[in-house]
């Protein structure tokens, strides 16, 4: 029996998002989460991003505001329609992680 090692339930998700460097400036333009928990997701986007870099998320949900989530990027994986990231929460500013 495989062991989960997470530590909070992921649901599934469709959400879109728009990917930002910590700076605020625009990185990728667009990617979509695919799974969201209270620590982390599971995310896809067509341009490579580096592993353990920071960054700025914005969920994009119509007619409503965006919301800004703060986040790492723990891992990559190359895939055919680009790539996925296991994105790990942040309460702090990306600036400030290591």
């Amino acid at each position: 029996m495989i062991k989960e090692r997470r530590q909070a339930l992921r649901t599934p998700s469709a959400v879109p998002l728009e990917i930002y460097d910590p700076k605020g400036r625009m990185v990728v333009g667009e990617g979509r989460f695919l799974n969201l928990s209270e620590t982390g997701g599971l995310m896809e986007s067509p341009k490579p991003l580096k592993t353990k870099s920071s960054v700025r998320l914005h969920m994009v949900s119509a007619g409503k505001s965006a919301l800004e989530i703060l986040g790492h990027i723990v891992w990559s994986r190359k895939q055919e329609s680009g790539f996925t990231y296991g994105i790990r929460f942040s309460n702090r500013e990306p600036s400030q992680a290591n």
